[in-house]
């Protein structure tokens, strides 16, 4: 790579680019297992019920989910085996004005990771959610971890006792 000029950065430029510009976008149709080289692409569920499972969590890895069709039963993400999720869920009936969130803390999932390696979701779902235009971003905040933040969606009338984060 050539010394940059003046005014330029290191990258040619690129990297104002990649900052305000827009990502890779990947559509999931079938079950998945995501690469490193995955982390930052937008990636877009278009399946009621399909399986992805994230690579082992580095520090500074994040993953964009965004859910084009209502999930059903059997929707979710994974994490590798060793690694857990924690954060917060919040789930909006989509029918009555009434939330509801679930909020694990990170001491809690890295104690007993086995307890916090899935996300499930299922749209009619009082303890889940999961409509289409749902999103839910993964981010690697150590070499365990996985901080979650998402907003759901259910058609389930009370959204209470939300478990999306749970045991695989």
């Amino acid at each position: 790579m050539a010394i940059p000029m003046y005014g330029q950065n290191k990258d040619g430029d690129q990297l104002a680019l990649e900052i305000g510009g827009k990502k890779e976008v990947v559509t999931l149709t079938a079950a998945t297992t995501l690469t490193a080289e995955d982390a930052g692409k937008l990636i877009c569920i278009n399946a009621a019920a399909i399986e992805v499972t994230l690579p082992s969590a580095v520090a500074g890895m994040v993953f964009d989910f965004v859910f084009f069709q209502d999930t059903t039963a059997g929707a979710t993400i994974v994490a590798n085996t060793g690694d857990c999720f924690f954060g917060t869920i919040t789930v909006n009936s989509a029918t009555k004005t009434k939330s509801s969130a679930q909020s694990v803390a990170h001491a809690t999932a890295i104690g007993t990771v086995a307890n916090f390696d899935n996300l499930d979701f299922v749209h009619d779902s009082q303890t889940l959610g999961g409509k289409a235009g749902d999103s839910v971003r993964c981010m690697a905040v150590d070499n365990t971890a996985w901080m979650v933040n998402g907003a759901l969606m259910t058609d389930g009338n009370d959204p209470d006792a939300i478990a999306a984060i749970n045991a695989g």
